[in-house]
């Protein structure tokens, strides 16, 4: 399966060639983090104050008071590293058609990005959602910083099976209770939802602080729709209902232009909230992925 690919040697140097080139082929402010919001190391100035007895005469600004005639300070806020959760779809649907590794892609990915918020001893981890029975259940790995830990998240990157409906509101709900410092978080599914969910949980995630990120990722054959023209009887994974019907030229275009009008919706979500979005199709997409996506979702800067 194509998770264990974000584990080779070989697949690791290329990742950090990559990284390393990007850095060098840009210029950079001393200290820019390179994942999330929040910036620097140490401390960063924030805004002004009136100066008031006893205040620390260091933080005086002398070109505030050539200007004003009045005695003001700067004020600085401490700077964190950046928590990055790689929240990764693994209900059904990711699952199908088997073929296509959705899952396989989808896993890689997060653990990818992993690996790259490490080389800046961020906080990282990644988990995996899905409905089972009414209940949503959400996994998640111990955070992690430092690159030789990164192995720590081989045994539960290649558990997670695909099973279960995709309810992205309700684990959104389940991430949000842990309460945890604004972060990134890098939301990666085939997106066969339900629209209001998708936008109500991204929606969430954004007001909460956190600076999001969409990939989105299909299949190969299910993202053109190439199927064999036949009859076929289709169970849905998730709801397990079975219908009968004739795959002809007719029904594939009206598959693929379904496909084209959920990819515009979920661009027009994510472009409406100034949320990055970026797509993965087909399995044999990972490095060409990285290579092309990495640097426009700004993982990388």
């Amino acid at each position: 399966m194509l998770e264990a690919r974000a584990f080779e040697p070989e697949y690791l140097r290329k990742l950090d060639r990559l990284v390393l080139g990007i850095k060098r082929a840009r210029t950079v402010r001393a200290g820019q983090r390179a994942l999330g919001r929040i910036q620097g190391l140490g401390i960063e100035p924030e805004n002004f104050k009136e100066y008031a007895p006893g205040d620390d005469l260091r933080f005086l600004d002398w070109n505030a008071f050539a200007r004003l005639d009045e005695l003001m300070l700067r004020t600085y806020r401490a700077d964190r590293q950046v928590e990055v959760t790689s929240l990764i779809d693994a209900s059904a649907s990711m699952g199908l058609p088997e073929r296509d590794d959705k899952l396989g892609l989808a896993l890689a990915i997060g653990a990818s990005l992993a690996y790259i918020g490490m080389a800046d001893n961020d906080a990282v981890r990644i988990g995996a959602f899905a409905m089972h029975r009414g209940s949503m259940k959400l996994e998640a790995t111990p955070f992690h910083r430092r690159r030789e830990s990164y192995l720590n998240f081989k045994p539960f990157v290649t558990s997670v099976r695909a099973g279960g409906e995709t309810r992205l509101g309700a684990a959104v709900d389940e991430l949000l209770l842990q309460r945890r410092p604004a972060g990134t978080v890098v939301v990666i599914s085939d997106f066969l939802v339900n629209e209001g969910d998708l936008e109500d949980a991204l929606k969430r995630l954004v007001a909460a602080r956190h600076d999001v990120k969409v990939i989105h990722v299909m299949g190969e054959q299910e993202s053109i729709a190439s199927y064999p023209p036949g009859l076929y009887r289709i169970r849905d994974a998730e709801t397990g209902e079975v219908r009968e019907t004739v795959l002809g030229p007719a029904t594939v275009a009206a598959i693929r232009r379904k496909i084209e009008m959920i990819v515009a919706c979920i661009r027009q979500i994510c472009t409406t909230h100034a949320i990055a979005y970026a797509q993965a199709f087909g399995a044999g997409s990972l490095e060409s992925f990285m290579e092309r996506e990495l640097p426009l979702l700004g993982i990388v800067r």
